[in-house]
């Protein structure tokens, strides 16, 4: 089975959100229109999925008498080629079915999706949504009722996250997913063994368990010339699970305490130099893998997918994820049926296929290393071997735990365009551009900006 990772423009689309959204009937405020990429059949992801393909057709069971009723071509709009995986694996199970994904940049996807939606000319019998505007679509009224005729979704083996994601807010299931992105702390076994006395997951994660007991590792590590994480950015990551409340309660923004803590120990880590003081994704930051003097990544899975696997070579075996201050989910993709598609039972079959068939779930997540949404499938993955890079550590096993406590579903419609504000105020704050007053009066002017409707104090 190959092992080759997707490109990094593929990385970039799955968790950069970088748009925001209002109310029911406002786009997010940073969408811009693009171009349309390839059909599934052409793309990169697609053309490196052979052995994971066709062991989905060899799991998928045989034709069943009503497979060969579904019939026709299915349009999928997406903001990522992954969906592409799944599609020889589905054709082999209905034949007479032709799947074509337009793939349009994340940045330009509402953008282009809502007027489309709204015009009902050329519209796609599905569409993906990230997970910073999932809710503004998930409100919007364009995805069909999941738990209804003709689909009757039965989420039993989803986790429970996933379709909490999915729900509007009359509790109605509008969308689905095929992954999870479950976050951790990666870290140096090396350098934890040396500072910490351990190397041990569980024991390195009682030494991580509070922003306090992170700053204080920190200070010991920078007493060996280790900086404790890669970019304190990557933190808000977890922060975001580490909140009481969601950014919007009752058409009024919120500000956690949680929130104000954060941007105190983003200062602590600037001022003292407990990270490399780059931006994600800086050419230092994806060094790091590497380095000798960096101790963790804060990063969903596919910072693992994406950055540590395929970066580490003499630091193979040397790497480990344990728990943080919190179980926590960034970032994932959605994906739900157009309540006027001509093709519903054909776009359900898809869907099905993707996000409820274990089978297909198991040998893409044994293909690409992605944590998927279907318990069964995790439980499966997690009995196989452990991670070289990880020293023999079986992620499946250890997200399968996390799962178990991930706090309750904060998202909103406005995450988008909030998150991004927030980390602009913050960075501000922690370089010393503006004292923290200012630097939080200007994300709020920020808010209020961009969305009039809600309440800012």
């Amino acid at each position: 089975m190959k092992k080759r990772m997707v490109t990094l423009l593929m990385a970039s689309a799955l968790i950069l959100g970088t748009v925001g959204c209002g109310g029911q009937a406002k786009t997010p405020e940073n969408a811009s229109s693009g171009e349309e990429s390839t059909a599934a059949e052409d793309t990169p992801a697609n053309e490196e999925s052979e052995a994971s393909e066709e062991e989905q057709t060899e799991n998928s069971g045989q034709e069943t008498p009503g497979n060969a009723s579904v019939s026709g071509t299915l349009e999928v709009w997406s903001s990522g080629e992954e969906l592409g995986r799944f599609v020889e694996g589905f054709q082999a199970m209905y034949p007479e079915a032709a799947v074509n994904i337009t793939v349009v940049p994340n940045a330009d996807f509402i953008a282009k999706l809502t007027p489309t939606l709204a015009g009902g000319q050329g519209a796609p019998d599905i569409f993906t949504g990230e997970s910073d505007y999932v809710k503004y679509l998930v409100e919007s009224g364009f995805w069909d009722d999941l738990e209804g005729a003709p689909y009757n979704a039965d989420t039993s083996d989803v986790w429970e996250y996933i379709v909490s994601a999915g729900r509007d807010s009359g509790g109605t299931l509008r969308a689905l997913s095929w992954q999870a992105s479950l976050g951790s702390i990666m870290y140096r076994r090396d350098m934890a063994l040396e500072v910490l006395g351990t190397d041990d997951p569980d024991e390195v994660a009682s030494m991580l368990g509070s922003t306090d007991a992170m700053l204080d590792v920190a200070a010991k590590l920078k007493e060996k010339g280790i900086k404790m994480f890669a970019s304190w950015q990557d933190i808000l990551n977890m922060q975001f699970s580490n909140r009481s409340n969601p950014w919007v309660v009752d058409e009024k923004l919120v500000i956690d305490d949680s929130m104000l803590s954060f941007m105190d120990m983003a200062k602590t880590i600037t001022d003292n130099g407990y990270d490399l003081g780059v931006d994600p994704w800086a050419p230092e930051w994806s060094a790091a893998v590497e380095s000798d003097d960096t101790f963790c990544y804060v990063l969903p899975l596919w910072g693992y997918q994406f950055v540590v696997k395929p970066a580490a070579d003499t630091t193979k075996g040397k790497w480990a994820m344990c728990q943080g201050a919190v179980p926590y989910v960034k970032g994932g993709t959605w994906l739900g049926i157009y309540k006027d598609s001509p093709n519903k039972d054909l776009a359900w079959a898809f869907m099905e296929y993707c996000c409820l068939n274990s089978d297909a779930q198991q040998a893409y997540g044994a293909e690409y290393g992605e944590y998927v949404s279907l318990k069964s499938a995790d439980e499966a993955l997690a009995a196989n071997e452990g991670e070289e890079v990880l020293g023999g550590q079986n992620p499946f096993a250890f997200y399968n735990d996390q799962m178990e406590k991930i706090p309750a579903d904060l998202m909103t419609a406005y995450d988008g365009t909030i998150n991004n504000a927030f980390l602009s105020a913050t960075k501000d704050y922690a370089t010393g551009i503006k004292t923290k007053e200012e630097a939080l009066a200007a994300f709020k002017a920020d808010v209020e900006n961009a969305y009039p409707e809600i309440t800012v104090e």
